[in-house]
């Protein structure tokens, strides 16, 4: 099964699934049983349930047979992300201290100037009449800097692994194509090979940076530098990706909300975490049992997979009001966008601060940029959403 175009608005089908139950048992011919988790109840249980963890090798072959010969999917695999126990502890606690909320907050200055820069190249890139593409321009660069400086790397290096993480994206989807999956198989494998290139210059003349201090803590097992440089850039550059561009569509579909932020720049963390809550990057969550389970009153065996409607869950009226309102003075709920339990986002610190730094200055700087035309949604989009293209006119004429 492939679904090579992504749904433009999966929401009215999340609120059907949470009608149907909180746990819903899909079939698929010929592999492990599959459970979709809708309501934000069911999917926090999921996320911390120690009898539910990461997808096994077993999984993988069943939807992807050729995931070993791709450089990536098997990068990735080997990180801590599809770890658990003492490993995924270790490697867990070395990355942390890189993450945590003091030392993110160190990061803000660093955000503030590579924002200045690309809105300063944003104003002077085209005549106010014609489209600039913002992930392009703005979205792709802006969260690859940031987190290839927190790594380590040179703007440009940071920059190119970007494009082609973008291009990775469907290696971890649910159903991408044939074509989708080839074209992130090749974008995938040249990422692991520049990675492989930076971890070993880093052996030979080493520096004061994270990939260093990385390389150090995995001793002489070069493979598990590398998936943990892999692991590294690819989940902190990829949603703050789509949380440029999804939270822009957000603000230019509700001016209003623009508006406040802009006369109130104290309300942008509540605006981020209402952009994470509308519209998070990760739709959906992949886990499996690793025992026999029950979940929200239903028995699930164990090896089944379990699908978190992540994007779904966040809109369950039973954790706001009014759950499709895009409000940026909404009180923060603990949503779900970043996972929970063992395995929850260490780079979320870092997200956040990123969007929080950015969108009072994108809004104040372009007060009058709206759509030049309907985006282009990543696909196949299934389990991450974002745009591919987003046009939009920066100070559009008047009419």
């Amino acid at each position: 099964m492939a679904r090579p175009h992504a749904n433009p608005n999966p929401y009215p089908l999340y609120a059907r699934l949470r009608e149907i139950g909180p746990v819903v048992p899909v079939e698929f011919p010929g592999v492990a049983a599959r459970y979709l988790v809708t309501t934000f109840a069911a999917c926090t249980a999921m996320l911390r349930d120690q009898n539910i963890g990461p997808l096994t090798e077993e999984h993988f072959h069943e939807t992807n047979p050729t995931w070993k010969e791709q450089g990536l999917a098997n990068s990735l695999f080997g990180s801590m992300a599809f770890h658990s126990g003492a490993e995924h502890r270790a490697d867990r606690a070395m990355f942390a201290k890189f993450f945590s909320p003091r030392r993110t907050g160190g990061r803000r200055e660093d955000m503030v100037e590579v924002a200045t820069t690309l809105l300063d190249q944003l104003e002077l890139l085209s005549p106010a009449d014609e489209p600039v593409d913002i992930e392009r321009e703005l979205a792709v660069p802006y969260s690859a800097l940031i987190i290839g400086r927190l790594m380590g790397m040179t703007d440009d290096q940071a920059q190119r692994l970007g494009w082609l993480a973008r291009q990775a994206s469907p290696t971890l989807e649910l159903a991408p194509s044939p074509a989708q999956r080839q074209q992130a198989a090749e974008a995938g494998g040249q990422m692991v090979k520049e990675l492989i290139e930076l971890a070993a210059d880093r052996r030979r003349q080493p520096r004061e940076d994270l990939i260093t201090d990385i390389a150090t803590h995995c001793g002489d097992d070069e493979e598990r530098l590398v998936n943990s440089l892999t692991l590294l850039f690819s989940a902190g550059f990829d949603s703050p990706t789509s949380v440029v561009g999804m939270g822009l569509r957000l603000f230019m579909d509700n001016p209003e909300q623009a508006q406040l932020l802009r006369e109130d720049p104290t309300l942008a963390g509540t605006a981020t975490e209402e952009i994470l809550r509308c519209e998070p990057a990760v739709q959906i969550m992949f886990r499996a049992a690793l025992r026999d389970v029950t979940l929200a009153g239903v028995n699930i065996p164990s090896g089944s997979i379990l699908l978190g409607v992540i994007a779904g869950a966040s809109r369950d009226p039973a954790l706001v009001d009014d759950p499709d309102r895009f409000d940026i003075r909404r009180r923060p709920s603990s949503g779900l966008s970043f996972g929970g339990g063992a395995h929850y986002c260490l780079g979320a610190h870092l997200a956040r601060l990123a969007a929080t730094v950015l969108f009072p200055m994108l809004l104040r700087r372009f007060p009058l940029m709206q759509l030049a035309e309907e985006p282009t949604y990543r696909a196949p989009g299934v389990a991450l959403r974002g745009f591919e293209r987003m046009p939009v006119l920066l100070t559009p004429s008047p009419s």
